[in-house]
């Protein structure tokens, strides 16, 4: 066959693909994050569960953004809404936690009517998920202590 001459198929090219490791890599990356996140979240009882909250802020998240509560290693606490929350009463309010039944029990002076309720908590991650005895759920991180 002649060089000049095409025999009607197409002409094989080979491509390099030397950025192929590194899109392996970054497509990797996404999956490994969201089989981390989906891991099974660990339940937080007794001393530890006081260890994860003693001496630090919890971040609850709300849609308006973090609600700050300091749980003092001295069985106090202390929390501050946002100004636009006038559901609350306040702007802050201060008063005593304490562990019971491998929950996270608490009882404002003027919030929440100054009734206790108690939270079971879970961790997955920087993630708390809470649950409150009468069944209000959501999110909250632990911030370090300062």
């Amino acid at each position: 066959m002649n060089a000049g001459i095409s025999s009607g198929k197409p002409a094989q090219t080979t491509v390099a693909f030397p950025m192929l490791p590194l899109l392996y890599v970054l497509l990797m990356i996404p999956l490994g994050l969201a089989v981390s996140a989906s891991a099974e979240p660990s339940k937080l009882t007794g001393e530890a569960l006081r260890q994860a909250v003693s001496g630090k802020t919890v971040l609850i998240a709300t849609p308006i953004g973090s609600l700050p509560i300091r749980y003092n290693s001295n069985g106090t606490m202390t929390g501050r809404a946002p100004a636009f929350v006038a559901s609350l009463g306040t702007k802050r309010d201060r008063g005593q936690w304490w562990i019971a039944d491998d929950r996270l029990c608490q009882r404002w002076y003027r919030w929440l009517a100054a009734e206790q309720h108690c939270f079971k908590l879970q961790h997955a991650g920087p993630i708390v998920y809470w649950l409150r005895d009468d069944g209000l759920s959501g999110t909250a991180t632990i911030a370090s202590p300062q």
